[in-house]
Order: C-alpha cells, then sequence, then structure tokens
C-alpha cells in the first residue's frame, strides 16, 4: 500500500488497518500513541463526522505520505 492514492473512505481503511498490521498494533495501541480514545481511531476509519478530525493526525502517526491523500482529504 506504499505510495498508492487513497481516495475514499474505503481505500483509507485499508490503508489504515495495512499499516496497522506493518506495525503489529491494534486500533487501542494506535489510539493510546496519539493520546485518544480507541472510539476515535474507529470513528475516523470508518468516516464517521466525530473522527473526521483525527485523520490527518492518524495519517501522521502511521507516517503517510500526505501527498497520497490528498484527493481523498479534499472529500472529507
Amino acid at each position: 500500500m506504499k505510495n498508492r492514492k487513497v481516495r475514499n473512505f474505503a481505500e483509507f481503511a485499508l490503508w489504515t488497518k495495512t499499516r496497522m498490521l506493518e506495525r503489529g498494533i491494534s486500533q487501542r495501541e494506535l489510539a493510546a500513541g496519539m493520546g485518544t480514545h480507541q472510539a476515535r481511531i474507529s470513528e475516523a476509519i470508518t468516516g464517521k463526522p466525530s473522527g473526521k478530525k483525527f485523520i490527518i493526525p492518524l495519517i501522521q502517526e502511521l507516517d503517510g505520505n500526505m501527498d497520497d491523500f490528498k484527493d481523498f482529504l479534499n472529500t472529507v
């Protein structure tokens, strides 16, 4: 999934889950590293309005290339 453009929430969810698997971490561990609750990670991944503010921090926490998310971020 590296260097692949993410255009929608389905692709974002796949990218996020792949990165978490590569690191061997759970949503709970990712959330703890970001200083938030696991529910916020789930909400961000699934596109719920309450999770939108966590999308960019989540990409950054998982070392995503922001250029790969331009189209996606324009739709959120």
